[in-house]
């Protein structure tokens, strides 16, 4: 059961922080993009702090500091190494690569955490990536810079979540969330902290709104690894290109092609195939 529901907290999770970087890329459009980072992780860390708060919980407090800080600088490396991957390339291409990061935690998930490999978790995610290209159909432009970044990016994120992974069965979702927005705030004022300008109020509503969804998103996601597998989660980013599609519809009054509609399809086969492995 647990299982599952792990399963269900990350694709909640990635349909949340759908529409938390669909604010944050507006943004970009007035701010710079060191501001936006900083203020993004601002927002989404006050709800955990209050959690924090009303819980009474010091989240520094641990036993594997050395671990939890190396995990926090690999996951900001992480976030730069996407912002120049969408900087050299078209996001399209970018989004298609990072597919690849669920293909990249089966082996990390066997090396680092001892996980036993399934070959039905291998398919679902080479179905899920195979919708995301479908989707999107990747041009000449995979070759560019940006690619080389997206990449980097990608091995970057799977070895992250393997680490979340190991740090879930001893440290609380507080702890290994504090120490990410922590290094990610103190990156963000070192290396754009002159290129900060002045913020409308209706800005710092919009920034918030975004803020305190990518906390839930970033708690459900941290939640959902001290309940299942790394490996048997993989797929489940892949459920992104859904709320994806229904913002393009619905904001964007931008209607999804029969390739959108085919990878959209695979991707839900692989997701319920991922789905049922759960039970075991």
């Amino acid at each position: 059961m647990n299982q599952r529901k792990g399963y269900l907290l990350v694709v909640l999770g990635v349909t949340l922080y759908s529409f938390s970087d669909a604010i944050m890329k507006n943004a970009m459009s007035v701010y710079s993009v060191h501001q936006v980072v900083f203020l993004r992780t601002i927002f989404r860390f006050i709800p955990i702090i209050a959690l924090m708060l009303f819980h009474k919980v010091n989240p520094y407090e641990s036993s594997r500091k050395k671990e939890n800080i190396l995990r926090a600088i690999l996951a900001t490396c992480g976030t730069y190494a996407a912002m120049n991957a969408y900087k050299f390339a078209s996001m399209t291409d970018v989004f298609v690569v990072g597919g690849t990061t669920a293909i990249f935690v089966i082996p990390l998930s066997v090396l680092v955490l001892n996980e036993k490999f399934n070959p039905k978790n291998l398919f679902a995610i080479l179905l899920g990536f195979s919708g995301i290209c479908l989707a999107f159909r990747p041009g000449c432009g995979i070759f560019q810079l940006g690619i080389l970044w997206a990449v980097i990016a990608s091995l970057i994120s799977a070895l992250n979540q393997v680490l979340i992974k190991k740090l879930a069965f001893t440290e609380s979702e507080f702890t290994i969330i504090s120490y990410h927005n922590t290094c990610l705030i103190l990156t963000t004022l070192i290396l754009g902290g002159s290129e900060f300008s002045f913020i409308s109020a209706e800005g710092i509503i919009i920034l918030s709104i975004g803020g305190v969804i990518g906390a839930i998103a970033q708690y459900s996601i941290t939640r959902a690894f001290k309940l299942s597998s790394s490996s048997g989660l993989a797929s489940a980013a892949y459920v992104m290109l859904i709320p994806n599609t229904l913002i393009d519809f619905f904001a964007f009054n931008k209607l999804p092609d029969l390739y959108i509609i085919g990878g959209l399809i695979l991707i839900v086969i692989g997701s319920l195939i991922a789905f049922s492995l759960q039970r075991k």
